[in-house]
C-alpha cells in the first residue's frame, strides 16, 4: 500500500525549576535519552516521544529556552501513564504541546504539491527548525519527502522547506487522509492511476495473514494504494463457486509487475506453495505465462516463484525482512 501521510514523533515541553532533577528522573526511570534536537529527531519515530525542558512559564518556547532534550521509544500516552504513576511530576511547574509534525509523501512535481497544500491550509514555508521555533500547541507542521513512508526517514529525506499551518494536529491529520490522494495527483500531471484487484484463495482460510504479508510488501515497494476489501465469490469451474478475500488496489505500475510480486509472495523459501493470488484488470485475470520474457523463458511456475521471491526479498531491509517470515511462520502454524 501506498501510504500517502504518517505522524512524527509527540513533542511535549516541560517547564521546571530543576532541570537536572528532571532530566536525570526521566534518563534514569523511563529510560530516555539525552540528545541533541538533529539526533532526537533522526532516531525518533511517530511510536517515538520527544521532551523538551525549559526553565518554568515559557508560554512560548523557542529553540534557544532549551535547556535539555530527552527522546523516549515509547507512544505519548504510555510516557504520561508512567510519568504520573512514577511521580515524575513532581519536578514540573507546567507543560504544553509542542507544535504536532506530520510527514506527507509527494511523487512526481514536489514543489506543485507543497504549493498546493500551502494554497489549502496557509501557513509559512519554513526550514524545520525555524517551523519548531515559532510554532506553538495550536499549530503543526508539515514536512514532504519523496520517500516511502514504511521506512526510517531521515533528517536528510526530508524537503529543506516545511510547511507550518495554524491547525491543530488532530484536525490536520483528518482532513489530510481525506485529501492527500489529491495533492499527491497534482504531482502526477499525465500519470494516469490503475485499478486492479487481488483475489486471495487459501484452502487453510488464513486470509488475515495472506493480507497482512501482502499489504507489507505493497506498502515496502510502493507499488500502490487499497482502497477497499471485500469477500467476493469466484467460479473456477462451471456450477462451482468459492469463496475469495478481494483487495481493490490503485497502481502507478504496470499491472504484469504487480503479478511478478504476487507469483513471488505464493511461495515459501522451501518452495512450497501457500497462497494462490489472482490479478484481475480491466475485467481481464492476467496469468503468470503473460509476465515471461527473454530472462524468464523456459522457467515454469514454481520457478518464477522463487525468483520472484528472491528479487522480493533483495529489496526489503532486515525490519521488513523479520515481518514477512514472521507471518510465514504463522502461516506454517496454521497448517500443522
Amino acid at each position: 500500500m501506498l501510504s500517502i501521510i504518517r505522524s512524527g514523533p509527540k513533542m511535549i515541553v516541560f517547564g521546571s525549576k530543576d532541570y537536572k532533577g528532571l532530566e536525570s528522573f526521566l534518563i534514569t526511570n523511563l529510560q530516555g535519552e539525552k540528545l541533541e534536537l538533529d539526533s532526537a529527531l533522526e532516531l525518533s519515530d511517530e511510536n517515538s516521544t520527544i521532551v523538551l525542558i525549559t526553565q518554568p512559564y515559557k508560554n512560548i518556547a523557542h529553540y534557544n529556552d532549551i535547556l535539555s532534550i530527552v527522546l523516549f521509544e515509547m507512544s505519548f500516552d504510555e510516557f504520561f501513564t508512567r510519568m504520573f504513576n512514577l511521580k515524575g511530576y513532581k519536578f514540573i511547574e507546567d507543560c504544553h504541546i509542542a507544535p504536532g509534525i506530520v510527514l506527507m509523501r509527494t511523487m512526481g512535481d514536489e514543489k506543485k504539491i507543497i504549493e498546493s497544500v500551502k494554497d489549502e491550509y496557509g501557513g509559512k514555508l519554513l526550514p524545520l527548525h525555524k517551523s519548531l521555533d515559532e510554532g506553538t500547541y495550536n499549530d503543526s507542521i508539515i514536512c514532504f519527502t519523496s520517500l516511502p513512508l514504511d521506512k526510517k526517514i531521515h533528517l536528510s529525506d526530508i524537503n529543506e522547506q516545511t510547511l507550518l499551518v495554524n491547525v491543530d494536529f488532530p484536525r490536520l491529520t483528518r482532513k489530510l487522509r481525506i485529501q492527500a490522494l489529491r495533492f499527491l495527483n497534482e504531482g502526477l500531471v499525465g500519470v494516469d492511476w490503475k485499478e486492479i484487484y487481488i483475489r486471495i484463495y487459501d484452502r487453510y482460510s488464513e486470509y488475515k495473514l495472506h493480507y497482512e504479508r501482502l499489504s507489507i510488501i505493497l506498502d515496502n515497494m510502493d507499488l500502490g494504494i487499497i482502497l477497499g476489501e471485500t469477500w467476493a465469490k469466484d467460479y473456477p469451474r462451471f456450477m462451482m463457486s468459492v469463496l475469495v478475500y478481494q483487495i481493490r488496489l490503485f497502481t502507478l505500475k504496470d499491472p504484469k509487475e504487480i503479478k511478478k510480486v504476487l507469483l513471488g509472495l505464493e511461495y515459501l523459501e522451501n518452495g512450497e506453495r501457500i497462497v494462490d493470488f489472482d490479478l484481475i484488470y480491466k475485467n481481464k485475470k492476467i496469468d503468470w505465462p503473460e509476465v515471461l520474457d527473454k530472462e524468464n523463458r523456459g522457467l515454469d511456475r514454481w520457478q518464477l516463484g522463487l525468483k520472484f521471491r528472491d528479487m522480493i526479498f533483495k529489496d526489503l531491509d532486515e525490519e521488513m525482512k523479520s515481518r514477512i517470515l514472521n507471518c510465514e511462520k504463522e502461516i506454517i502454524k496454521s497448517r500443522t
